[in-house]
């Protein structure tokens, strides 16, 4: 009931959908616990694997597919969260996909770790890494109040990483909601997140046109209209949970008639080569006997209900198009304006009808909002970009990742010059990366006397075209001058990001 008043007191009287899936899933467990069970794993029972022994401290959710629960490993006295199955029919598919997600990186990829799998008394249990707490539960302890942006980028870094290496190994995960993303520690590290729950993922080579998968509210149309399933589902539930995010209310409802009739007025009405395609397309739409353009007309919720016998939810999106979320909140600095529009400009890439034209997870994270290339500018004048400068730093490899530093320690064209006692010039990339700023500074310097230092050492590293083509090498092998530059850039953010976060927390101490 604690619960419920929280979402009666800030959603108008009604849960947002991953609020309502949990409800459905606890009705479905009802049903299911009418069935005889063999065994049932109680708290402080203790599971044993091949390898290991985990003791069940306690239970931490339930759903139709069984018990998550608070455990740790004898062996090794580390916390862990096990998932236990209690019907078969989703096992060999959840085990499956997981051992493909496992060649994945669980730290850089943000995505979560699984440890092993073992059968207990006839019930199949997996071990994962514990977790903090989910984003719907952050968001119920938050008593519904929304996210700023400089807490949701970090957010959309690591999600878009995780989408991005399950598009790499043909990975489509389906059941995006706020639920399944769970915070690491939020205390230690905020807003560090993890996807979790690959029980209903699937390989992209597999034929899932027409199956009903996503959560209602976060259902791609493509999904809804019966169409070819691709990766590009988990991009359009990336839209809808930054939405929710933002807004702390579903931008769809938890209704599939109404959730189209949304997307029909939030985005306009999907294409009609993809109307004429789908297979439930009649379902929600009529054709248009009168003239060709549009061949599709969105069907009024009687004529839904007279065809289907299915009664639409009552449901009125505050929005009239996305760029209202532009003065969702009037009071603001103009760093927070640019923000704004950043955000909205990426909700649009990923909110878009025809799966063909969203952007994919690897050129979102290069989207001027996750990038931040607005905010650079305004350090030095605004405490909201030094806010979204600390915030991103959480993000594991946010800076430069290996490949990267080490493209920027090659030589350009020439070998690094040498004085006469064989060191490396005060030039060269390598000696820039260890020049100690603020470290060394027993005073600790601003770091804008730092930054100012860093791009006179930069400026003076940069070989001329002119000089390199002395020395033997065609003009046409020259790096252009763009690269360099974009180069430099990139080492100038290394730096100042460190530095203002270093410098806020010896400030802090």
């Amino acid at each position: 009931m604690k619960e419920w008043n929280v979402w009666k007191t800030n959603f108008g009287g009604k849960k947002p959908s991953s609020a309502l899936s949990s409800s459905k899933a606890s009705s479905c467990l009802e049903d299911d616990e009418t069935k005889p069970e063999s065994y049932e794993v109680l708290k402080s029972d203790i599971l044993c694997s091949s390898t290991s022994r985990y003791l069940i401290r306690d239970f931490i959710g339930e759903g139709s597919f069984g018990k998550v629960a608070k455990g740790v490993n004898l062996n090794t006295s580390q916390e862990v969260a096990l998932k236990i199955l209690k019907t078969e029919d989703t096992t060999d598919r959840e085990i499956k996909m997981l051992d493909v997600v496992s060649v994945l990186d669980p730290v850089k990829k943000s995505v979560v770790q699984f440890y092993e799998r073992f059968d207990h008394k006839g019930q199949t249990c997996l071990v994962f890494e514990k977790l903090d707490r989910s984003l719907f539960d952050l968001f119920v302890e938050r008593e519904g109040r929304p996210l700023s942006l400089n807490e949701i980028r970090p957010v959309a870094h690591q999600l878009l990483t995780a989408f991005d290496a399950l598009k790499g190994i043909g990975v489509v995960h389906s059941d995006l909601k706020p639920d399944n993303v769970m915070l690491v520690n939020h205390s230690s590290t905020p807003f560090r997140v993890k996807l979790i729950d690959f029980g209903v993922s699937f390989k992209t080579t597999e034929k899932m046109q027409g199956m009903t998968i996503q959560p209602v509210g976060y259902r791609a149309p493509e999904v809804i209209l019966g169409l070819p399933i691709t990766e590009a589902i988990d991009m359009w539930g990336l839209g809808c949970l930054l939405g929710f995010l933002y807004r702390g209310q579903d931008l769809f409802a938890d209704c599939e008639y109404q959730s189209m009739k949304g997307i029909v007025e939030l985005l306009g009405q999907p294409a009609d080569h993809l109307l004429n395609d789908g297979h439930y397309t009649q379902i929600f739409f009529k054709e248009n006997d009168y003239w060709d353009e549009p061949r599709w007309w969105m069907k009024t919720p009687l004529e839904y209900q007279l065809e289907t016998g299915i009664e639409p939810e009552t449901w009125q999106s505050p929005l009239r198009c996305l760029d209202d979320l532009i003065i969702h909140r009037p009071e603001m600095e103009k760093a927070e304006l640019e923000d704004r529009r950043a955000f909205v400009s990426l909700l649009k890439c990923l909110l878009r009808s025809d799966p063909n034209n969203r952007i994919t997870p690897g050129k979102a994270l290069k989207h001027p909002f996750v990038e931040m290339d607005h905010l650079w500018k305004e350090f030095d004048t605004s405490s909201y970009a030094d806010d979204s400068a600390e915030k991103i730093m959480i993000v594991p490899d946010y800076n430069l990742d290996s490949g990267e530093m080490e493209e920027l320690l090659k030589p350009s064209v020439k070998p690094p010059s040498h004085n006469d006692s064989g060191s490396d010039s005060p030039q060269s990339c390598s000696s820039l990366l260890s020049i100690k700023i603020i470290f060394d500074t027993p005073d600790g310097a601003e770091p804008a006397a730092a930054m100012d230092a860093i791009g006179s050492a930069v400026s003076q590293g940069a070989a001329s075209p002119a000089e390199t083509s002395t020395n033997g090498v065609s003009p046409d092998e020259v790096p252009p001058a763009r690269v360099k530059m974009s180069c430099m850039k990139r080492i100038r953010k290394f730096f100042g990001r460190t530095i203002r976060a270093l410098f806020r927390k010896r400030t802090r101490e």
